[in-house]
């Protein structure tokens, strides 16, 4: 027996049987795994007369019980986020969520959100009397009525601090840039996806055995 034949007896040999039966159901090996795998089959009782007879009673077009069995116990393996193709992407998708998120949820925080607010708008040099609304720029926006609304919801403590929030990051998600931010998480998710999808057929393969 030369070494690719040995080497096809150590494969079938560590199989189950099921396997081995299914895996001659399927066909497609190289003449010398072939007359390997009919070798092993043989030894545990199946010889090709039986083999032939399973044939009939089976056909290729039917699921035999070995097949239905295999069916059964076998199931699609679960790619996890933390595996190393998707780290890069789960990075740069937490990049581009978690912090505008958390600008927005801070928004919703009752006084919290007021000072937020108001502090930024301070950096920005921007006045922030209850009086009016005045004119406040930021990226290139007029936020004037945005910091407005936090300065007069101060005096209920904040309370409408959750609507204005929600408006605010309506208003972003409508506005070029907002669209642009959302269209990348959607793509690097699609990305993601497609990639898993990948994975999870990579891991269904079985292993090769011979090429015809």
């Amino acid at each position: 027996m030369d070494r690719q034949s040995q080497s096809f007896l150590e494969q079938f040999n560590a199989m189950d049987t099921k396997l081995l039966l299914q895996r001659y159901r399927v066909g497609g090996l190289i003449p010398e795994a072939e007359v390997v795998l009919l070798s092993v089959l043989e030894r545990r009782g199946y010889s090709q007369e039986k083999l032939a007879e399973k044939e009939t009673l089976y056909p290729a077009s039917t699921a035999s019980p070995e097949a239905s069995l295999l069916a059964k116990t076998t199931r699609r393996p679960s790619i996890p986020n933390s595996h190393p193709r998707l780290r890069p992407i789960n990075r740069a998708l937490k990049c581009l969520i978690i912090p505008v998120l958390v600008i927005f949820l801070l928004l919703a925080i009752p006084l919290v959100g007021n000072f937020v607010v108001l502090g930024g708008a301070s950096l920005l040099g921007c006045q922030t009397g209850e009086d009016n609304i005045h004119p406040c720029h930021f990226l290139g926006w007029d936020i004037g009525e945005f910091v407005y609304g936090y300065v007069v919801d101060i005096f209920v403590l904040g309370g409408l601090n959750p609507i204005l929030a929600f408006v605010a990051f309506r208003t972003f998600i409508c506005s070029p840039l907002g669209m642009i931010w959302l269209s990348i998480v959607i793509g690097a998710v699609l990305v993601r996806e497609r990639m898993r999808r990948r994975l999870t057929m990579d891991a269904c393969l079985p292993p090769p055995i011979g090429k015809p």
